[in-house]
């Protein structure tokens, strides 16, 4: 058996980067960008006005001038005019252009506003240069903006968006194959008899994949069958760029996977590891370096391995870095085990699980720490549903 820091070693150590493709703005949310981004313009691209009032000129104020005639009103998205003389004022609006001339922008709730003339309440405190956004304050053009690796989230979408770019490129979704192995699975769709199992795990790393956009997951079943479950993988093998089974890993009468694997030609890098849930867990390579996962059939089991193992892949081929999270965990844990334990966590709390069957214990968690008894330590590697 391998430690889980050395099976993670090695498994990221055959993380190769995934193509590039270009995609559109409207696409891109959750995607991996593999360009920078950098600034068309000076941002802002001219002296902006951050609130709704009246612009003037700070010497007038300096003077002694408090009332001023209104020369126009400057709307956003508009060249305003300069400023006549320093007894005018423009009224101004949130966005819009500083006018030539203008020093400093009042608030709105700062002035009495009568006909024509705005004048400014005394108790208002002016200083130069105040509420206003100076041309390139934000950067200048040719500035980097996102730098590639970063997941786009809405915000980076704003910020393409404010530089005019409406596509992007970024980490193509590599094409998984999910092959869910065992006589007793039947699908959600189908009728169940009492002795049978709906085919969860599938489900329920294919919605990982999506969830964390970084995967396109196509489901398959094979029976506890040696030659059905060799052409399954034969097939997949040269149509996909990463391949996942689980169940059939054990030492059962049925577990063919590993044999299997072996005679499809799969190089296998190693076979258990020292971990509950998910001992049975296998990683290995095809030709040219495919990725190929093994998860042990328990619910529980299959989808720890996956947080645990296989996301951290996907998100360095994806050309993201692999951060690791740690929680304090709010309770002493007595658990002593050559084994490192996978524990569901909310909130720092320990849930309790039934068994490596029980999916609905870990509904109830926000993720799981990896715990080892053999330290003493109260923060532990924390891995998130939220990915």
């Amino acid at each position: 058996m391998v430690s889980p820091s050395e099976a993670i070693r090695i498994i990221l150590s055959h993380a190769k980067p995934l193509a590039v493709e270009s995609i559109q703005l409207s696409k891109a949310v959750g995607r991996v960008l593999r360009e920078d981004i950098k600034s068309d313009r000076d941002q802002p691209p001219f002296d902006k006005c951050l609130l709704d009032g009246i612009a003037i000129s700070f010497e007038a104020w300096q003077k002694g001038i408090r009332q001023f005639n209104v020369q126009a009103i400057v709307p956003p998205g508009i060249a305003a005019k300069p400023l006549k003389n320093s007894s005018y004022c423009l009224r101004v609006m949130t966005g819009a252009v500083l006018p030539k001339g203008c020093h400093c922008v009042i608030p709105i709730d700062q002035i009495d506003l009568e006909g024509n003339i705005a004048e400014i309440k005394d108790w208002t405190i002016v200083k130069k240069n105040q509420n206003i956004r100076f041309q390139a304050a934000d950067g200048k053009r040719g500035k980097v903006l996102l730098k590639h690796g970063c997941q786009l989230l809405a915000p980076h979408i704003a910020t393409a968006a404010i530089v005019g770019k409406s596509t992007f490129k970024v980490s193509a979704l590599p094409k998984i194959a999910m092959i869910a192995t065992g006589d007793e699975l039947v699908d959600i769709s189908k009728p169940i008899k009492q002795y049978q199992t709906r085919l969860s795990n599938s489900y329920a790393l294919q919605a990982l994949f999506h969830q964390a956009k970084l995967g396109d997951v196509q489901i398959f079943h094979a029976p506890d069958n040696e030659q059905v479950i060799f052409n399954c993988i034969k097939e997949v093998l040269g149509k996909f760029d990463v391949v996942i089974l689980s169940g059939g890993l054990s030492m059962g009468a049925f577990d063919y996977v590993p044999k299997v694997l072996a005679k499809v030609g799969i190089k296998k890098l190693f076979h258990k590891v020292s971990q509950r849930p998910g001992k049975p867990f296998w990683f290995g390579t095809a030709q040219r370096g495919k990725p190929v996962f093994a998860l042990p059939g328990n619910p529980v089991s299959a989808q720890i391995c996956a947080f645990r193992y296989i996301v951290p892949f996907l998100k360095k081929a994806s050309g993201l870095d692999v951060k690791q999270e740690f929680v304090e965990v709010a309770e002493n844990i007595n658990i002593q085990s050559d084994l490192t334990q996978f524990l569901p966590v909310l909130a720092g709390k320990l849930v309790v699980v039934g068994g490596l069957g029980d999916f609905a214990s870990l509904a109830q968690a926000d993720g799981f720490i990896e715990y080892d008894s053999h330290k003493n330590q109260h923060r532990w590697p924390y891995f998130s549903w939220r990915v």
